[in-house]
């Protein structure tokens, strides 16, 4: 931004967000216009809260007091970090995926699965008001026990219909009666996970928000994941303990995923305090 061509350097200043460390490395650095520089920034956690948000800033001001720049910083503190889910492929396959630790302490994986998926082929009729109501006879409920589970999945993909202007939608309602969850996407591309369901009696509906004639054919697919470790699939590595702000690979295998059937499993991640969440595990052989 300067009109000037000699060499500025610029310093910086932190503001740390409450309960952080916050270094930035280098400190400072001279630039001419035109010119750029990169700088690394380190967040560590003191004594903030998991999960509660913390505001900071940095400001790089030049010696001269000319010009500043500022930058803010929010943080949002968490006890591991790894994907929500990842995918695979074959009878017999492996994938990997890494683990990142806002802890130091015990770390355990375990394998869940894989479950192939449950497959019921059934028909929906035209709702003339496509007003979802669970009474008016144009949505079909369909049961799910999930006692001592890790996950209850159900989907209706693209291809479980014939017709792609075909618009299921499907709702699900949790043992106590209350819906919970719905996918309600522009044409029938609908799935729906919940992570530690509760124990009961699961009830999803499929409506028939636009059946393109007066029914639609659909596949209706659903998986229940064991809370139990257990099955064809293996953790070939994983660490065994957490330290603050490492990374570590997990590797995962499996054999015996059938061709022609989805499968779905998933890997616990245990820390100090138990469970601190699951990655999904994938393997389409559709």
């Amino acid at each position: 931004v300067a009109k000037e061509q000699g060499w500025r350097t610029y310093n910086v200043s932190v503001d740390a967000p409450e309960g952080f460390d916050v270094t930035v490395m280098p400190s400072t650095f001279r630039l001419k216009p035109g010119m750029t520089a990169t700088y690394e920034v380190t967040v560590s956690n003191v004594s903030a809260p998991v999960g509660e948000w913390r505001h900071g800033s940095l400001t790089w001001s030049d010696t001269t007091g000319h010009y500043t720049v500022y930058s803010p910083v929010s943080v949002n503190s968490a006890l591991v970090g790894f994907p929500d889910a990842v995918e695979g492929s074959g009878v017999d396959g492996s994938t990997s995926f890494d683990v990142s630790f806002g802890y130091t302490g015990d770390y355990s994986a375990a394998a869940h699965g894989l479950e192939a998926a449950m497959v019921t082929s059934d028909t929906v009729v035209q709702d003339p008001d496509q007003t979802f109501d669970p009474g008016d006879g144009y949505s079909n409920p369909y049961t799910f026990e999930t006692s001592g589970s890790a996950l209850l999945r159900v989907a209706i993909p693209p291809e479980a219909v014939a017709d792609p202007d075909i618009d299921l939608d499907i709702f699900l309602f949790d043992p106590a009666g209350s819906l919970v969850a719905t996918s309600t996407n522009g044409g029938t591309d609908e799935q729906i996970d919940i992570v530690l369901p509760a124990d009961g009696t699961w009830t999803l509906w499929v409506h028939g928000w636009q059946t393109v004639g007066a029914s639609a054919d659909f596949d209706l697919y659903a998986w229940i994941v064991s809370a139990t470790p257990g099955g064809n699939m293996t953790i070939d590595s994983a660490p065994s303990s957490a330290t603050i702000g490492t990374s570590e690979p997990v590797d995962v295998s499996w054999s015996g995923a059938a061709t022609g059937e989805w499968h779905l499993g998933a890997i616990s991640h245990a820390g100090n305090g138990g469970l601190l969440g699951l990655t999904l595990v994938e393997v389409d052989n559709r």
